[in-house]
């Protein structure tokens, strides 16, 4: 059933968010976090899609570098001898740029879905998997205090947009 302009319903609304050469929809989470989980599962999904799931749960982590010693003398062997680069600092230096658009565009998608004061408490956040942490305790916390569980939550959400 379609909402009229006039109808009583509340419509959640959201986000057309381009990630990549994509564009997703993404429900805008709501400060109270009434619509948390639908948020949530959203959110996954379209990181999941573009590959960068591991970004919000930590199974992608930012890649550690070479010992800055041995890399330096391989630069400077390298630039006196118009020898080739180190072939581990070109790796490393690769998939650092491959966590670093993947922390991006992960980050972008959050942050054009929070509300302003929410964005405020995490942007300082080292990284991804950081801020979907605080979010996740944040309204996790809020579900489980109301005394409803996200089940219960979710029904009575849902009957109320019939």
């Amino acid at each position: 059933m379609l909402n009229k302009p006039d109808s009583p319903c509340k419509t959640m609304s959201s986000n057309n968010v381009k990630l990549g050469d994509d564009s997703v929809r993404i429900p805008k989470l709501e400060l109270s976090g009434s619509n948390w989980v639908l948020y949530k599962d959203h959110l996954l999904w379209a990181a999941d899609a573009k590959g960068y799931r591991g970004h919000l749960n930590g199974m992608v982590t930012e890649p550690v570098a070479l010992q800055a010693q041995a890399a330096m003398e391989t630069v400077a062997e390298g630039a006196g001898t118009g020898g080739t680069p180190d072939p581990g600092q070109v790796a490393y230096e690769s998939a650092l740029a491959e966590w670093r658009k993947g922390e991006a565009n992960v980050k972008q998608l959050i942050a054009s879905t929070v509300p302003d004061s929410l964005f405020m408490k995490i942007h300082i956040k080292p990284n991804v998997c950081a801020i979907w942490e605080a979010l996740a305790q944040e309204f996790e916390r809020k579900l489980c205090t109301s005394g409803k569980t996200a089940q219960d939550h979710m029904t009575f959400k849902s009957s109320r947009q019939v």
